[in-house]
């Protein structure tokens, strides 16, 4: 695969990436930035996607992380990865206009990468950190994602 030259290319395919994925669909997932150093990703608070204290729900959180994680693992190891394992911690319930993550990596091999990203809820134009995830992704025999050859 031949690596984006710019950041907006990168967006552009980061995002074919999410809209070939039924559930990020639904879920709203939007990339805003996308670079070797860090990706941010967006969901809106969608009132079907909470849980029943009115919070955003923990499922959609980690498959922000996920999202975040995964595609930082992709810009350091290439485009046919997979997430091994990744761990979360809610640290305050999530309410507002909209969640964003914004991942990074941490180290990366021949074959795995550990990436960290941390979730934030919007409400008012401010961010309020809600989680932290860190995750390994490898290496992988499969496709590369979003149909890249």
């Amino acid at each position: 695969m031949t690596q984006p030259r710019s950041e907006a290319q990168a967006v552009a395919f980061a995002q074919s990436v999410l809209d070939s994925q039924p559930f990020s669909v639904l879920v709203g997932a939007r990339v805003e930035e996308m670079s070797p150093s860090g990706v941010v990703v967006r969901v809106p608070f969608l009132r079907d996607l909470t849980q029943h204290h009115g919070f955003a729900h923990g499922g959609v959180q980690a498959t922000l992380a996920d999202i975040a994680l995964t595609f930082m693992g992709a810009a350091a190891l290439g485009p046919s990865v997979l997430t091994s394992e990744f761990k979360i911690n809610f640290v305050r319930p999530a309410v507002g206009e909209a969640l964003v993550a914004r991942g990074s990596v941490i180290t990366t091999g021949k074959r795995q990468a550990v990436t960290r990203c941390d979730i934030f809820a919007v409400q008012e134009g401010e961010e309020k950190l809600v989680a932290t995830a860190l995750g390994t992704i490898v290496t992988a025999d499969v496709p590369p994602a979003g149909g890249a050859p």
